[in-house]
């Protein structure tokens, strides 16, 4: 495994960390708990030091396991996590998107849903505690400054922002004091490439890259036959857009060629590539797919000839 330093936090983690997501059971299909904790810890066996969450996640669960899998190891695992949903919704996604769960960056809603998170993790303080996404304009001032509080208070140590428009992003980053933000970036989705990424850099902001890949779609896993469960969110995805989508993901292929072992590692490696990026959380819910992403990290860079033609192609 290699290490970076997470922004200027001095926070050091795992440049391959772990998304947990997929451990809340009602959005990836269904996972065993004992199953789900042993994982966690293999993957911090293979060194994995950082750990994404975020209250919803499983209505909670997520942040549970997290607590029952690294008990008394505060000092040896970074863990990441959300707040702004609220805790009961996770599953929504997977029910076709129709009811939007609420959203709150509000003063009390923060306190309350910070010391939640605290219980079920194990701690005393939240390594990074990130907005599940940009607080309305109304709420903006005082959910920023609710942070600094408790950064003051010893309850977080960082803060930061997860998802939003380019716009909301850079706002955040010149505006705010946040230490991290969590952005998706892959090989299909560069959006964030062209500013965000460069002034998040300026700035010292630690990036953390979730959907690697893509949902799936550069697992190498899926092809147009794939059948997601019903607890699986991408089953809302229709025939046509995933036909769409493997179609990129053969050209991603073509351009890889035998650069990696396989295609995860690439879409790893090509994430990793960016300066401004600490590390990724890929969702993992196998061993195989800790294995092949700590795998990564002691690979070769992708060569530049690859990252040009990668970047230029999507």
């Amino acid at each position: 495994m290699q290490y970076r330093e997470l922004g200027t936090t001095g926070l050091i983690v795992s440049e391959i960390g772990m998304g947990t997501w997929e451990l809340g059971g009602r959005e990836w299909g269904d996972i065993d708990e004992t199953v789900a904790i042993r994982l966690l810890q293999y993957a911090y066996e293979q060194g994995v030091t950082l750990y994404d969450t975020a209250d919803q996640y499983g209505g909670g669960r997520s942040e549970r396991l997290l607590g029952q899998a690294f008990a008394n190891m505060q000092d040896k695992v970074v863990i990441a996590t959300k707040v702004g949903y609220e805790i009961d919704s996770d599953g929504w996604v997977s029910q076709g998107w129709e009811q939007r769960p609420s959203y709150s960056a509000s003063r009390d809603y923060i306190r309350t849903s910070v010391e939640g998170s605290l219980q079920r993790l194990g701690r005393e303080t939240i390594d990074t505690y990130q907005f599940h996404a940009p607080p309305a304009p109304e709420q903006w001032a005082e959910a920023f400054e609710t942070m600094e509080q408790l950064k003051a208070e010893g309850k977080i140590r960082f803060y930061g922002m997860a998802l939003g428009s380019e716009a909301q992003a850079l706002k955040a980053i010149e505006e705010t004091g946040i230490s991290t933000m969590m952005l998706t970036y892959n090989i299909l989705n560069q959006s964030m490439a062209e500013t965000v990424l460069p002034a998040a850099q300026s700035k010292g902001v630690g990036i953390i890259i979730r959907q690697p890949l893509a949902s799936g779609l550069l697992s190498g896993q899926l092809t147009p036959d794939t059948k997601f469960a019903d607890n699986d969110y991408r089953k809302t995805w229709g025939s046509e857009q995933l036909h769409n989508d493997l179609q990129q993901v053969e050209t991603v292929k073509e351009i890889v060629g035998d650069a990696t072992e396989t295609l995860p590692q690439a879409a790893l490696k090509f994430i990793l590539a960016h300066p401004a990026i600490s590390a990724v959380v890929p969702g993992m819910m196998t061993t195989a797919q800790v294995d092949d992403g700590v795998a990564t990290a002691g690979l070769p860079a992708l060569p530049p000839h690859i990252l040009q033609r990668l970047q230029n192609e999507f």
